[in-house]
């Protein structure tokens, strides 16, 4: 099924997946503003990020590429994904597993930095929802929706 069928498709499987499609979002976001040319690293709150940069592993420029590039690559496989006849679930296992070993990576990094902020809020709540976002997606596994 093509033209029609596969705006269908998409309709019906957005809704259970929308918090896969926020969290692409996000992380799209989180990149873009780390590309933005005031300094996010200066804060406080950014200084184990601030350490990775000064040991030469990740600078500031180098992460918001990543993020932007982890984003929009999840936005393709959930299009794909939304798009095909025969779902790919691994795909969204995949990518969630990814997200939720980064959301981890960055609550630790403001961990380190010692400063109580809104970051407490935020990124452990994401991972935790990156944690539902795999069961779901395995759970289409189990349903078989991944055969042809």
């Amino acid at each position: 099924m093509t033209g029609p069928g596969i705006w269908i498709r998409i309709q019906h499987r957005f809704g259970p997946r929308m918090p896969e499609w926020i969290v692409a979002l996000h992380t799209v976001l989180w990149g873009w503003v780390l590309l933005l040319p005031a300094r996010a690293y200066d804060g406080q709150a950014w200084a184990f990020f601030r350490s990775l940069e000064d040991a030469n592993w990740m600078s500031e420029i180098q992460f918001g590429w990543l993020m932007l590039l982890l984003g929009l690559a999840r936005f393709g496989g959930l299009i794909v994904n939304g798009a095909r006849k025969t779902v790919t679930p691994w795909i969204r296992v995949f990518s969630a597993a990814v997200g939720f070993f980064m959301w981890v990576g960055i609550s630790y990094s403001f961990a380190q930095s010692g400063v109580i902020s809104t970051w407490l809020a935020i990124y452990p709540v994401i991972a935790g929802v990156e944690l539902l976002n795999i069961w779901r997606a395995a759970h289409d596994v189990g349903e078989g929706y991944g055969s042809p």
